[in-house]
């Protein structure tokens, strides 16, 4: 297997290709799309799914098959046919052009694949075994799901606030340091939307009367309680 290197990528406005429309093709073509890119489908048929996603006009749907088109103008390109010849075709013509290709069960061919992720809102966290067992990087995402609830998607939320005030309002590094060290505590992701504010409020004043630079020794629940 290749060395790998983990990248989060900016799909906004960029025209990615999806080659297939079955049942791969729509979770390929709906996570792209889900990201932001504007994504073309090459397929002479379409998974129901994949109609309506054309008919809300999230794809373009190019109804034919696959065979000796351009793909120089797409920025990542997905073969999702259940045909091989087809999908070596799709590496074929993307490999000509230095492109990035993933090619569904294919890893050897592919230059990018896609992990196994869990989405929370703003927190993405992906397990990925570098194509060795798509199986494996499945169990795991099952065990973050499982860690990882619903409320981190507020939490993070919360935290993507306070950070952007306490930017704003904490000039010393180390004060900024403690503070975001302090959010971090279980309290603020268990609290609601109501308590959370209320102790980041306890939180920002206390530091103004000089208690962050205090020990760290209880914690935000107990002091806030």
């Amino acid at each position: 297997m290749k060395n790998q290197y983990p990248l989060m990528i900016d799909l906004t406005g960029r025209d990615c290709l999806v080659v297939g429309g079955g049942g791969v093709a729509l979770r390929k073509a709906g996570s792209l799309a889900a990201a932001g890119a504007n994504v073309t489908l090459i397929a002479p048929e379409v998974h129901p799914g994949l109609a309506d996603m054309v008919a809300c006009g999230k794809v373009r749907w190019r109804k034919e098959p696959f065979g000796g088109h351009d793909v120089s103008g797409y920025d990542l390109v997905v073969a999702a046919t259940d045909q091989p010849e087809v999908n070596l075709a799709v590496y074929q013509a993307v490999a000509a052009n230095r492109g990035w290709i993933n090619i569904v069960d294919r890893p050897d061919l592919c230059n990018f694949i896609v992990p196994s992720s869990v989405h929370r809102g703003k927190l993405v966290i992906s397990v990925s075994t570098s194509g060795a067992s798509p199986a494996l990087a499945r169990k795991i995402k099952q065990k973050i799901e499982q860690e990882f609830g619903p409320e981190y998607e507020r939490y993070l939320d919360f935290l993507a606030q306070m950070r952007q005030r306490v930017l704003a309002e904490v000039e010393n590094p180390e004060e900024r340091r403690q503070l975001f060290q302090q959010l971090l505590d279980d309290a603020f992701l268990h609290a609601s939307e109501e308590q959370q504010n209320q102790m980041a409020e306890a939180l920002l004043e206390r530091r103004k009367t000089g208690g962050a630079q205090g020990g760290n020794d209880e914690t935000v629940e107990s002091r806030f309680a």
